[in-house]
């Protein structure tokens, strides 16, 4: 009980099993023992600055603690053996265990007591909480049921009531697991806790601890998004689950960083933060059938993708490999930009052009080309003819137009989907996974469908920082740019990039490397209307790292730095800048 911090003992490094405990003391004991949920109320002798007020308050809204009719709850009157046998009553009832009495006529001294306590007592005797001290005749027992209990009494009682709590509720139980020969072994003894099983685990390296069937804590491993039953997605927390941070589609990968009995800790991409344990799968390492990886492949990046409840993958391509990869080797990475290798060693940085270029930018290719592009890869596409469309919506609402054709290409498969045939929508715009094609808008032209996706969702929304959905204009990944809350598949951003790539391929690379792209070194940057910190600031990149297109730069400044104008996510009529220290040239791969 004192490793799991039920009880604790003295500064001395002394417990005093021998000392008699208060009901304040209990009260907080059993709290901790069963991990109540927060209560409140009033005792008038329990100061709301007492470190037994939160263990008090929770046992009383659990029902498990009373107060006196004068409204005093005792706080530090010792506890009889018999309130104590009460209270632990009441925590079955509590814990929805079947009450079942055995029979007292071994012990000599409860025939005085009030039923109720006979029973509270008989309830316990029946499961072994409480077993009597015996008589000197060798078979009888008495209870001392107005003898005060002593701390070595209540660790024994709360460690007995927990296992009784693991026995009869099977499937709520914790157990430690091991990990021999790819297959996972529960041991026997079962636990009430996740704190109980977890402090159990002898060897992080082969054991993990399961509830019923469930891996609940591992040394190391990927989490699977695996969402409850009504929902399509698994939502990713910060840490007091107050803010949604992203969200993601089942199946998808994130790295393992830590685990309680409610949350485990991930990261997608470059985003840490808390998924509900009810909403994952966790696979230990030891256990991985396969994980998604990067491969290079005649100076390309492939991206292959595990599918976990398949055993698996699909792949697209992504973009150019970057020069630290050698073909046929597979690399490792969390965001698409920083690669390990199998041993988990960093071996470089490279981000993909497209994926990074901000879609403020305007292509070099006509919307001739664009059709050609269409026509070559899918001559029965409607695409093929809808180049002028994606130009004039690139030329109004500021919106790149190679990416606005890469876009529907992946959502309406080319034109061809359901949703783009019978709704002329090509992005799948408010379509719904449960039904996508009765939820999805209906559009009169796919001119009106490629209008409203230029200015309504990307200018005005996704790409505006006055947007609450805005990270930064660029497709990106779960940590910044559309993908942090625009789709639920976290290489959505790669795939359209993907498809940029492969569009300037096929046309001659006219558009490759035409724009500088920076990162910003720090988390909020400001954007200024002149080369002066100087107010009002324009508008904030919030993330280090966020792409940024420079366009020039002015002389050093009063100030003592020189300016990078940039090519401003909001429009205005004069320029735009950031102080040069506080942007750095991003590794493109090439």
């Amino acid at each position: 009980m004192v490793s799991q911090g039920v009880v604790q003992g003295y500064p001395d490094g002394k417990y005093r099993p021998n000392e008699s405990v208060t009901r304040g003391q209990f009260a907080t004991f059993i709290a901790r023992a069963l991990q109540l949920p927060e209560g409140s109320g009033h005792f008038s002798d329990v100061s709301p600055s007492s470190k037994l007020a939160d263990g008090i308050y929770k046992a009383n809204a659990a029902g498990i603690v009373q107060g006196y009719s004068n409204g005093a709850f005792g706080v530090n009157n010792k506890i009889t053996r018999e309130e104590m046998a009460v209270m632990i009553d009441r925590a079955l009832d509590y814990l929805e265990i079947e009450k079942k009495q055995a029979p007292l006529s071994s012990f000599t001294d409860v025939d005085g007591l009030y039923s109720a306590s006979k029973i509270a007592i008989s309830n316990n005797v029946y499961y072994g909480i409480i077993r009597g001290i015996p008589n000197t005749d060798g078979k009888t027992f008495r209870f001392d049921p107005k003898a005060y209990a002593t701390r070595a009494h209540a660790a024994a009682f709360l460690y007995r009531l927990l296992e009784v709590w693991a026995e009869q509720t099977p499937e709520m139980a914790y157990q430690v697991a091991s990990i021999q020969n790819g297959q996972l072994t529960p041991l026997p003894k079962r636990y009430a806790t996740f704190a109980q099983a977890e402090a159990a685990v002898t060897n992080w390296s082969s054991q993990v601890v399961v509830q019923g069937t469930k891996i609940v804590k591992m040394a190391s491993g990927n989490v699977i998004a695996q969402p409850s039953p009504g929902k399509s997605t698994t939502t990713i927390y910060n840490a007091n689950f107050s803010a949604t941070l992203t969200y993601v589609a089942p199946n998808t990968e994130m790295k393992y960083l830590g685990a309680d009995e409610e949350k485990v800790k991930v990261q997608i991409a470059n985003t840490i933060g808390y998924v509900k344990q009810s909403e994952v799968m966790l696979v230990p390492t030891a256990l991985l059938q396969g994980r998604s990886y990067y491969k290079a492949e005649k100076g390309e990046l492939y991206h292959y993708i595990y599918n976990t409840t398949s055993n698996t993958y699909s792949s697209y391509l992504y973009g150019k490999a970057p020069s630290f990869m050698q073909d046929g080797q597979k690399y490792y990475s969390w965001d698409g930009e920083a690669f390990s290798n199998a041993t988990g060693k960093l071996v470089g940085t490279a981000y993909q052009y497209y994926n990074v270029l901000p879609i403020r930018t305007k292509t070099n290719y006509t919307a001739e080309e664009l059709n050609k592009f269409v026509a070559a890869s899918r001559p029965d596409s409607p695409l093929k003819t809808l180049g002028e469309a994606f130009k004039k919506a690139e030329e109004t609402y500021n919106v790149n137009a190679l990416y606005l054709l890469a876009h529907a290409i992946h959502e309406s498969y080319w034109g061809t989907s359901e949703i783009a045939k019978e709704k002329k929508n090509l992005f799948g715009i408010q379509a719904v996974d449960s039904d996508p094609l009765n939820s999805a808008v209906k559009f009169n032209t796919f001119e009106d469908c490629i209008n409203y996706m230029a200015q309504t969702i990307v200018s005005n929304r996704y790409a505006n920082p006055k947007d609450w959905r805005y990270n930064g204009a660029v497709l990106g990944d779960k940590t910044i740019g559309f993908n942090v809350r625009y789709a639920s598949d976290p290489y959505w951003g790669q795939k359209i990039a993907g498809l940029m790539y492969r569009a300037d391929k096929f046309l001659g690379w006219k558009d490759w490397g035409k724009y500088t792209v920076m990162g910003t070194t720090v988390d909020g940057v400001n954007v200024r209307l002149q080369p002066a910190a100087v107010p009002p600031v324009f508008y904030e990149y919030r993330l280090a790292n966020t792409p940024v297109v420079k366009i020039g730069e002015t002389a050093k400044q009063p100030d003592g730095y020189v300016w990078y104008q940039i090519l401003p996510d909001l429009p205005t009529e004069g320029k735009a800048y950031i102080r040069g220290d506080l942007l750095k040239p991003l590794p493109i791969a090439k």
